[in-house]
């Protein structure tokens, strides 16, 4: 738990600026946000050894599902690990690199990056990891998986599609049609036998799903189950990574721990699915959606190290980007409080047109920040890249 308080500070800089804060030269509020100032600064200045943090990894990593939630507080690239939480899975030597790289090496290669895209942060892992995968239907063909794919609900003019696909050889294509209802999409109640009941606790289903456009697209569901009477049914709403449902590719996971169950299904005797759409009844006669590699996975549970860029905690123990109490806590040891201390004295005295108290102060930090560097050196990965891929005499890469 972190030992300084807001008080804290603000006596300490109060000390140093000869009570003015106390005899009113400056408000209240420009000194909150001035010491506010000066944690944003060291936080961002150095990677300090009480800013980190560890995150379960969400979802569970898995194979060829590359998009990961970030944590809010993440500074910037301040990744440190990707780690199993089970001691007997090993762990790779992580790089670090450039969004657009992590695209053209993202196979296996114990690659790591994060994309800043629309306001969110995603993480992007890429590991050739034993996440206990097995395959319901590749859906390259109608009788991909056995028996026959079919309509459901609004689904209409359904097709095998072998130009636009994610895996395998195709996808299978269907239209909306203009009937008015609330569902559309595809089943099959004859598929050869599979087994789901290392999957019903921690498990997860996979497909992928093309959208001609999400308006007026609520949510897929899917049904896994022995027949039509006797299913589990999920409901999802964003796709893998938490992103809203967008047009074209999404990769959408389904948690069998948020099941739900029709009747009684036989969990070794699967040969019944159902993927569709719950939509608005004015999304009507709309072209080419696709499902592409129906799986389930059990996935691993890994953990996240990283530097917070969140200098404060509540007196509750939430972590804040800005303390807005005089009993919120500073994230840091006591050389690492000295550090804000100065800055703080600093950008006060700066306010206080105090120029002799601010130079010192600057002085100070400067002394003291060198210091922390020489102790505790950033353990965050490096950023690196490769923009040509070089070939060998011989025309090897």
């Amino acid at each position: 738990m972190a030992t300084y308080q807001f008080s804290q500070i603000n006596s300490a800089v109060d000390s140093r600026l000869h009570d003015k804060i106390t005899l009113g030269f400056i408000t209240a509020a420009n000194v909150r946000i001035a010491i506010n100032n000066a944690a944003k600064y060291v936080y961002t200045d150095l990677n300090l050894r009480t800013a980190k943090r560890k995150s379960t990894l969400t979802p569970r990593l898995f194979n060829e599902a590359y998009e990961y939630s970030a944590p809010t507080d993440l500074k910037a690239l301040g990744i440190i690990d990707v780690r199993p939480q089970a001691t007997d899975v090993s762990k790779p030597e992580w790089w670090l690199t450039s969004d657009e790289e992590f695209q053209r090496k993202r196979n296996g290669n114990d690659l790591i990056a994060i994309r800043d895209e629309s306001g969110t942060r995603k993480l992007l892992i890429s590991l050739d990891t034993d996440d206990d995968t097995s395959a319901i239907s590749e859906l390259d063909s109608l009788t991909a998986g056995g028996g026959t794919w079919t309509l459901f609900g609004d689904g209409t003019n359904l097709t095998a599609d072998t130009d636009n696909y994610v895996h395998g050889n195709g996808s299978i294509n269907w239209d909306i049609s203009a009937a008015g209802g609330t569902t559309a999409g595809i089943y099959n109640s004859g598929l050869n036998k599979f087994d789901v009941t290392n999957y019903l606790t921690a498990g997860s289903a996979f497909v992928w799903v093309y959208n001609y456009s999400a308006t007026n697209l609520t949510n897929y569901i899917l049904r896994v189950g022995s027949d039509s009477s006797n299913y589990y049914s999920m409901t999802a709403t964003t796709d893998n990574a938490g992103n809203a449902l967008s047009a074209g590719w999404n990769l959408i996971r389904w948690d069998f721990s948020g099941k739900s169950t029709t009747g009684t299904p036989d969990d070794d005797q699967c040969d019944y699915v159902a993927m569709y759409m719950t939509k608005a009844a004015g999304k009507i006669s709309e072209t080419d959606y696709r499902f592409d590699y129906l799986v389930l996975k059990k996935g691993d549970i890994w953990e996240v190290s990283y530097y917070s860029k969140y200098p404060w905690q509540s007196s509750a123990g939430t972590y804040l980007q800005d303390s807005t109490a005089t009993t919120d806590y500073i994230n840091a040891d006591a050389d690492e409080y000295n550090l804000v201390i100065e800055k703080a004295v600093e950008l006060v005295a700066y306010n206080l047109r105090e120029g002799d108290d601010a130079i010192l102060a600057k002085r100070n930090y400067t002394e003291l920040r060198d210091q922390y560097l020489m102790r505790y050196p950033s353990e965050a990965l490096v950023l690196t890249n490769q923009y040509y891929e070089f070939g060998s005499l011989e025309g090897d890469y």
